[in-house]
C-alpha cells in the first residue's frame, strides 16, 4: 500500500506547483501604452496627461514618438534605468516589467532645446499590486 501512496503524493505536489505557477503567469498583466513628446510636454495617449499608471508585476510597454524635434524618454532611477531616444517620423517601442513599486520621474535629457530638459516631466507610478483585486 505503501508504493502506491508515494506516487500519489508526488503527483500532487507536481500538480499544485504547476497550478501555483499558472496563477502567477495570469496574475501578470499587459498594458500598452503610446507617448508622445511635443512643444515640451509629454502625452500619454487616452489620458489627460502625462503620468503612466501600472500595477506591480504588469509587463509595460511602451511606444514612444516624437513630434516636432528628437527627444528622449528618460527614468534615471538605480532600478529602471531607461533611456530611449527617438526622432520625428522614428518611434521606438520597448518592454519592461513594472517590478518596483513607486513613482518615477519621466523626462526628456537631450540637449537639443534647453526647455526640453526642464519642462518635459512625466510619471511612472507603480502600484502595490492588490491580491484580492482582479487584475486588468
Amino acid at each position: 500500500m505503501r508504493s502506491f501512496r508515494a506516487p500519489v503524493w508526488t503527483l500532487t505536489a507536481v500538480f499544485l506547483v504547476a497550478v501555483a505557477s499558472a496563477v502567477v503567469l495570469v496574475a501578470q498583466s499587459k498594458r500598452d501604452f503610446s507617448v508622445s513628446g511635443h512643444k515640451y510636454a509629454y502625452v500619454v495617449a487616452d489620458t489627460k496627461g502625462a503620468d503612466i499608471r501600472v500595477g506591480e508585476g504588469d509587463m509595460v510597454t511602451i511606444t514612444f514618438a516624437a513630434d516636432d524635434i528628437a527627444h528622449s524618454f528618460t527614468i534615471s532611477d538605480d532600478h529602471y534605468r531607461i533611456d530611449k531616444r527617438a526622432a520625428p517620423g522614428q518611434p521606438v517601442t520597448f518592454k519592461f516589467l513594472a517590478d518596483k513599486v513607486g513613482e518615477f520621474e519621466i523626462r526628456c535629457t537631450l540637449a537639443i532645446d534647453a526647455r526640453c530638459q526642464r519642462e518635459m516631466r512625466g510619471k511612472l507610478i507603480v502600484t502595490k499590486a492588490d491580491p484580492g483585486q482582479p487584475r486588468r
